[in-house]
């Protein structure tokens, strides 16, 4: 393969975390007197890090249901109480995408590193569960560079600990972030149809391939 570096997003791309980041979610609304969301309106809101998802859910939640909850609630305690919970229910049904185990072995000869905005925390833990961690040289969380996706802060960083050229890196995602950052920095792009994330969503952003299942990266390079 063409390849000497795979950057992968994680929610969406490696791993499905829909329900138990819902779950989280749903036990804050409920802590606030807001109606509960469902997997796909919570989908929706992912993307940008663990506070634009909870004040995304909150904000929408108090204008569906006219309530002035939003002007009272205090969006650091929010957050505080998602993370609090969603440390709780990490590991309730989260699992790897069919494909995942298969691809990984496939590459196991190459550097492979993740860059998310989930929090460095959460995304540990999760891949130690799931036994994912040795398969990576480097794990970049939303908190480990001072800027998320899509700054290509992350990007830099990991091109500069791993060693690796720009040119035969390629960044693989469900979302806008991941397609954008690549394309920013001067990366191949791989949008990954399976995710949380609808192409149309994409804003006219074209990545360079995309794919339906995750074994179809074989393809590629």
């Amino acid at each position: 393969m063409a390849f000497d570096l795979y950057i992968f997003d994680l929610d969406g791309t490696l791993i499905d975390t829909r329900q138990d980041i819902t779950t989280a979610v749903n036990e804050i609304l409920h802590h606030y007197n807001l109606e509960s969301k469902s997997v796909d309106e919570v989908t929706d809101y992912v993307g940008d890090g663990i506070r634009k998802l909870v004040q995304r859910c909150i904000e929408q939640s108090s204008i569906e249901q006219s309530s002035i909850v939003n002007s009272r609630v205090s969006l650091d305690e929010a957050v505080s109480m998602f993370k609090d919970s969603y440390w709780s229910h990490m590991h309730d049904t989260t699992i790897t995408y069919p494909g995942i185990t298969e691809l990984l072995t496939h590459l196991k000869d190459k550097k492979k590193a993740i860059l998310t905005n989930k929090a460095y925390k959460f995304t540990k833990a999760i891949m130690d569960r799931l036994g994912l961690t040795k398969q990576f040289s480097l794990i970049v969380g939303g908190d480990t560079v001072s800027k998320k996706k899509p700054s290509t802060e992350g990007i830099e960083f990991i091109l500069q600990e791993t060693g690796k050229p720009r040119d035969r890196t390629v960044m693989i995602g469900d979302g806008k972030n991941d397609i954008l950052v690549a394309k920013k920095a001067g990366l191949i792009s791989v949008y990954v149809t399976y995710g949380f994330t609808s192409i149309e969503r994409l804003d006219g952003i074209k990545p360079d391939y995309i794919i339906d299942t995750p074994l179809e990266l074989m393809e590629i390079g």
